[in-house]
């Protein structure tokens, strides 16, 4: 009887991680969305106005930052797989080690898009 109760426990806090992780997620797609969109605006200011080196380099930098960002999001979403098909112990593990990496991805995502709008004077 043990033994059920810890894989019916082991299995909700599964699904519950899998949901948190989700929910992380999609935030951090919205933040991208937000993020690509200050990137553009940042290109386009970049090739409009007269910039010296050194405010050229803050522009790179931030813009750097926000296409690392944007790949390790394209990263983790093809290289996610479901935690359904994995024995308990290892769905736990794995589970665990994607929301540490996600919530990792929205922290660089907002920091990047929180560079590029300091740019922008916001």
């Amino acid at each position: 009887m043990l033994f059920f109760v810890a894989c019916d426990n082991d299995k909700k806090q599964i699904e519950a991680l899998t949901k948190e992780t989700e929910t992380i997620h999609d935030e951090a797609m919205k933040d991208m969305a937000d993020m690509n969109r200050v990137a553009r605006e940042l290109k386009q200011t970049m090739m409009a106005a007269m910039m010296n080196p050194e405010q050229s380099a803050a522009y790179a930098e931030a813009l750097t930052a926000m296409g690392k960002a944007e790949n390790d999001m394209m990263d983790w979403m093809k290289n996610y797989k479901s935690p359904d098909e994995m024995p308990s112990a290892e769905a736990l593990k794995y589970i665990q080690e994607q929301k540490a990496l996600m919530e990792k991805n929205r922290a660089d995502l907002r920091a990047a898009l929180d560079a590029g709008k300091k740019l922008q004077g916001k």
